[in-house]
Order: C-alpha cells, then structure tokens, then sequence
C-alpha cells in the first residue's frame, strides 16, 4: 500500500518548521508524499487570514519538493473541519493507501476533546513531534492515548522547534526581519499582501 502522510494546520503562515517536520515524517516512515492540507474553517481554532491567501502560502511553500504536495480540501469545505471527516473522505476516495496523520505533541495532549478521536485512529495512524523535552515522556503519552482510544500512535524522532506562525506574525507586526524563517516566496506573497501589519 502507498503511504502517505497529511499535516494538517491554520498555516497562518506556514513556515520551515512545517517543512522539516514533514520531510524527518517521509525519512522515518517511508512516506511516498506528505500532502498538507491547509484548514478552511478549522473548529477548534480560529484565523484572521482570509483562507484562499493561506492555501497559496502553503501551495508556495511546498511546490519545489515533488514529494510534498497542498491539498484545498478543507478550504473549499462550506462547514467545520474536522479531522475524522477529512480522513473518511480521504480513506473513502483512496483505499488503497495508508494514512498518517502528523500533529505535534501539544495537539496530543489534546486529543480527548476531538471529534470522535478513536473514530479517526480506526482510519489511520498518528505521527507525534515532539514540543517539549524528554522523548520516555512522549512515548509515555502516546501508550496512555493508544490505551484509551486504540489504533496506533507513533513518534518522530525529530528536533524541538520554537519557531511558530504565532511569532512569525509578531515580528512582521514588529518590522522584524522573518527572513530563514519560511520559504522565500512566502515571505515576499506576505509583503506584497501585507499580512499581518
């Protein structure tokens, strides 16, 4: 079966981290894509950027990788995004290929309060990046969630990144230089759209 990993995400902007988590997630699991898939109306969170600019940011941000690629799912959805309905339309459109869904370690924590969060381990597998140190503890938190909601949970063994589109929209707010810190068409489609002044 083709593998194939989906990280989901506001990318608001997306930014290099994004990009490096994807790339260690297609390294250790033999991945064959890593489709990101930009939310439209996310549930849990909400976004000042109109949702057709974040989906070009993220369609700049990935079209030099052949490996990489943005999906417009979830932005041309009218309703809430949630996961479990993405991966059932994912599953249901393409049968024959296994998902992984990447989130950080934060996004774990939270995983009780999901839309029916076993639901989506029974459609695919979650990849874990860690956000805080102690790699025993993250795998700790993922045998608790696997206990409780079944399927199957794993860790990417990757670095802890500060960066964040939070910071990244401060320092543009600030006239900070956000250079190294995202691809560089998505940073000149900020300044000529003048994002997050």
């Amino acid at each position: 079966m083709k593998r194939v990993g989906i990280m989901g995400g506001t990318f608001d902007p997306i930014h290099n981290a994004h990009l490096i988590i994807g790339s260690y997630a297609l390294e250790q699991y033999a991945l064959g894509e890593v489709i990101f898939m930009t939310g439209g109306n996310p549930s849990h969170k909400k976004t000042g950027t109109n949702a057709d600019m974040r989906l070009e940011m993220t369609r700049l941000a990935v079209k030099d990788d052949p490996l990489f690629s943005a999906s417009d799912y979830e932005v041309n959805k009218k309703d809430y995004s949630y996961t479990l309905t993405t991966m059932q339309y994912l599953t249901e459109h393409d049968p024959d290929t296994e998902y992984y869904f990447i989130i950080g370690e934060d996004s774990l924590d939270s995983i009780d309060t999901w839309y029916k969060p076993e639901k989506i381990l029974e459609l695919c597998k979650i990849l874990v990046f860690p956000r805080s140190r102690g790699k025993n503890r993250l795998r700790e938190k993922a045998d608790a969630a696997m206990k409780r909601l079944g399927g199957e949970i794993l860790i990417i063994d990757a670095p802890i990144f500060e960066l964040s589109s939070t910071e990244i929209r401060e320092r543009v707010r600030e006239g900070k230089s956000i250079r190294y810190m995202l691809p560089e068409p998505v940073q000149k489609f900020i300044e000529k759209n003048d994002l997050y002044k």
